[in-house]
């Protein structure tokens, strides 16, 4: 996740007011609560599943689990996989599940604990680098983000999520040429990719170019994938911009009548401002 005051020093006075769509900014989902149901439910179900019996698991304590992390219920969502975990020790896919969502919630560093755990049993493999790389930057220890996340993406195996993250961390640092260069490594392996090109427009505007970012975030959001998240990514930009009438259109294409109408009079708020 780009912090939101990191891309306001870049636009000038609108920053101290950017509380009421902060949630909205969100660059990478498995680093905190705020990617929403949608971006929850892929990174469960995109999770790599250990080779287990199906009995071993109850498949709706499973869903129940599934189901509070899409509904940003993280710390629920960790009571379940940790009860799944329990019966099922060596199931991968039910560690990292807990790990993600005690992140989600912001329990660190019990899902770096987690990881490190899984890392010393399993080896360092591009994904549980990964994922460790994602609760560091999300604790902000950068120092240890990026050269967990630097050997992530320097293994067999290391997908478009390894670079992604790498780029959100060296966005974190003002290293936006750095950043950039990871955005390219992961639309190369997973082109289109509307995560990727969402974190690619936000390191776009944190450096000044809200142009590009704009148009980025529009490529992003022509994909089938892409989130209500990005969308009101874009929306803020265009706000910024002082497109209102397009902010607004997508605000009330994926919000509830009350935020919608509150998010509209804060870009009208935003235009003026610029």
């Amino acid at each position: 996740m780009i912090r939101i005051d990191r891309l306001a020093e870049r636009q000038g006075t609108w920053g101290a007011r950017c509380v009421v769509l902060a949630a909205t900014l969100v660059c990478l989902g498995a680093c905190e609560g705020l990617p929403g149901s949608a971006k929850a439910t892929q990174d469960a179900n995109n999770a790599p599943a250990a080779a287990v019996k199906p009995s071993e698991v109850d498949p709706q304590l499973k869903l129940a689990a599934i189901q509070a992390e899409a509904q940003n219920n993280y710390l629920e969502a960790a009571q379940h996989y940790q009860s799944l975990l329990s019966r099922d020790p060596d199931n991968l896919e039910l560690a990292i599940g807990l790990a993600r969502n005690l992140r989600f919630a912001g329990s660190t560093p019990q899902d770096i604990d987690i990881l490190n755990q899984l890392i010393a049993k399993r080896g360092r493999t591009p994904q549980l680098l990964t994922e460790l790389g994602k609760s560091y930057v999300s604790s902000d220890q950068m120092n240890l983000a990026v050269p967990t996340l630097q050997e992530a993406t320097s293994l067999e195996g290391a997908t478009w999520d390894s670079f992604s993250t790498l780029g959100v961390a060296f966005d974190y640092q003002g290293q936006y040429d750095r950043a950039r260069e990871e955005y390219a490594q992961a639309l190369m392996l997973s082109p289109r990719n509307p995560d990727v090109l969402n974190n690619l427009a936000l390191s776009q505007a944190q450096s000044g170019d809200l142009d590009g970012a704009i148009e980025t975030l529009g490529q992003a959001t022509d994909q089938a994938s892409a989130t209500p998240q990005i969308r009101q990514n874009l929306a803020l930009l265009l706000a910024l911009k002082g497109d209102t009438a397009s902010a607004e259109r997508l605000a009330r294409k994926d919000l509830p009548k009350d935020m919608a109408d509150l998010n509209a009079d804060y870009y009208r708020y935003l235009a003026g401002a610029n």
